[in-house]
């Protein structure tokens, strides 16, 4: 049994481990494969994904004080299942939310058949850095093969996922981000893109620096518009609000 169960992956995630580390409380870090605990000192981990039917009885099982959910911003189905599987339990939740980034100048999608059709009438080298869930999605133009290049993390099942998929293994970049807008403008001006397509990750998901690069180059930028999403907290307010919650500030 752990205080808390920080579910994450992600930036937030690690940097309130990090925290829970420092002020010595006890917790389990859960995240879905082994990138989310790089950067980590702890073996408070947990790795692997929880199937929905598991995630009631694996909540049961630890029942912590209080569920930390810090998954991605596009995690939407992930934080459903969390939320519904602590209101089952009685389990008392907290979300940390990612500030919006600044789209403008971007072309918003709502959903991916409406992106594809975009995508179909426009022409020109499409780089996409929405990571590998959307590998099977560009797959729906004809001409994807020549068209996109594609940038993930460096793992195996994402290569792996790419190639069956059907892309050219010279079309594929696996590389751990974030990075610089010159990086990413030598990385769109090397395989001559002219249309980048990305998801609005926050700052602590480079999004600033893929926007600025790509309007400097003057392509097109199509961004997928986040889920919507409940209220929640910012990282630093949700380090407060672990401290009251836990008795831990008056």
């Amino acid at each position: 049994m752990h205080r808390l169960i920080i579910f994450g992956g992600t930036t937030e995630g690690r940097r309130i481990c990090q925290w829970c580390t420092k002020q010595g409380i006890d917790f389990l870090y859960c995240t879905a494969t082994d990138l989310g605990v790089e950067q980590l000192d702890t073996n408070r981990v947990r790795v692997g994904r929880i199937k929905v039917k598991e995630m009631r009885e694996f909540l049961k099982e630890e029942a912590p004080e209080l569920v930390i959910d810090a998954t991605h911003p596009y995690a939407d189905k992930v934080s459903a299942h969390i939320a519904a599987a602590c209101s089952a339990e009685g389990i008392e939740r907290l979300s940390v939310l990612r500030q919006a980034s600044d789209t403008s100048g971007c072309e918003i999608f709502l959903n991916e058949d409406s992106l594809i059709a975009w995508l179909t009438s426009k022409s020109g080298v499409i780089f996409s850095a929405t990571g590998v869930k959307e590998a099977a999605l560009f797959t729906r133009l004809p001409d994807f093969k020549e068209r996109v290049w594609f940038r993930l993390l460096p793992t195996l099942e994402g290569l792996k996922t790419c190639l069956e998929a059907g892309y050219p293994r010279e079309h594929l970049i696996l590389m751990w981000g974030p990075f610089s807008d010159e990086l990413n403008k030598a990385m769109f001006a090397a395989v001559g893109a002219s249309i980048l397509v990305t998801k609005d990750s926050g700052h602590e998901g480079g999004f600033p620096q893929k926007k600025k690069a790509a309007l400097e180059r003057g392509m097109q930028i199509a961004v997928m518009q986040r889920p919507l999403q409940e209220t929640g907290f910012s990282c630093n307010e949700a380090i407060l609000e672990i401290e009251k919650k836990l008795g831990l500030r008056l």
